[in-house]
């Protein structure tokens, strides 16, 4: 027996060049077989997912279905938020970079989606809300370097290259960063000033299926926002800054700093752009606070909601003694 019994299948046409409708008919006709009735509702343009998911439980449905890119899974996320209603939102990634996908562990193969959309488990998530905007977000505000990134990477150019379209991008901008000043105020009132080119707010900084984390104890269910403030001015920086975030043997380091907050209120000068969730939201100042268990999501089987899991150097240590037994020959 499911545990559904009404679904919504959101779905954005555009998607994975154009495979997003497709595979929400067929997804439709799968779940109906399984005695979940299914209404399919197609995007036209920005704002219907976000509708959509807030109406879902006027509408009667126990399960959203989100088939498209982080854009579209941002909106349903959003409009879940504003509802309060914590129906099971599952994803269902065509898009880009899927990068909310790749964070929740979730199949990237249409035929084990049926199979997660159905049995996964359901966690709630934190979410973070930028009141100026009256935004809401799932993954991260990025203020600087990635929000060139983002503005260097256009639709046409995506829907051409796909994901190698971000990473020219970053190439591009990697070594040519301005250093600005940066004041991150947090709920307490304490100031912190630094030199730098990018922040990172981090809501979801995990993806344990690439051993990454963008902060040590980074997780979307304790309420608080990972802060992070970067500096690098050479190659070797990057490299450097790099290999913490695969390894997490964190040390305090002088071009990466970390702390984390409920609230936030940061500021440069000058004014720098600011992202959200691989979307461009305006530039600083930027004011935003986590809405702790907004939003309930389906998650992949090797989700890891623990902050102290995941990383490279955590997956393959190796056991304790292993060097001096090698060493020996025993």
């Amino acid at each position: 027996m499911t545990p559904f019994e009404r679904a919504v299948v959101i779905v954005n046409p555009v998607s994975g060049q154009a495979r997003g409708l497709r595979l929400g008919q067929n997804l439709s006709r799968a779940l109906e077989e399984h005695d979940v009735f299914c209404a399919l509702r197609v995007t036209s343009g920005r704002g219907d997912a976000e509708n959509w998911a807030r109406q879902a439980a006027a509408d009667g449905f126990d399960l959203i279905v989100a088939i498209g890119g982080d854009g579209t899974i941002a909106e349903v996320v959003s409009g879940q938020a504003r509802s309060g209603a914590m129906i099971p939102i599952a994803v269902v990634p065509v898009g880009t970079a899927n990068v909310v996908a790749l964070a929740l562990a979730l199949p990237f193969f249409a035929g084990m989606a049926l199979d997660t959309i159905l049995h996964g488990r359901r966690l709630d998530f934190d979410v973070g809300y930028i009141p100026d905007h009256d935004h809401h977000f799932l993954l991260m505000s990025a203020i600087g370097y990635p929000a060139k990134v983002i503005q260097d990477s256009p639709r046409r150019l995506k829907n051409l290259f796909g994901v190698f379209t971000y990473m020219a991008a970053a190439v591009r901008n990697a070594l040519n960063q301005d250093q600005v000043r940066i004041f991150v105020e947090d709920e307490t009132g304490l100031v912190r000033e630094f030199e730098g080119h990018t922040v990172l707010l981090s809501n979801i900084g995990k993806i344990g299926d690439l051993n990454l984390k963008v902060t040590p104890d980074t997780s979307a269910h304790d309420g608080r926002f990972d802060v992070t403030v970067i500096s690098s001015r050479s190659l070797w920086d990057v490299i450097a800054i790099l290999f913490r975030m695969l390894t997490w043997r964190y040390r305090p380091a002088p071009r990466m700093h970390h702390f984390q907050a409920e609230s936030v209120v940061i500021a440069t000068d000058p004014a720098v752009g600011v992202q959200v969730d691989g979307e461009e939201l305006g530039q600083t100042p930027l004011s935003a606070r986590v809405v702790p268990g907004a939003v309930r999501m389906v998650v992949g089987s090797r989700y890891r909601p623990d902050a102290e899991d995941g990383g490279f150097g955590w997956e393959f240590k190796l056991p304790r003694g292993w060097l001096r037994r090698a060493g020996s020959g025993a």
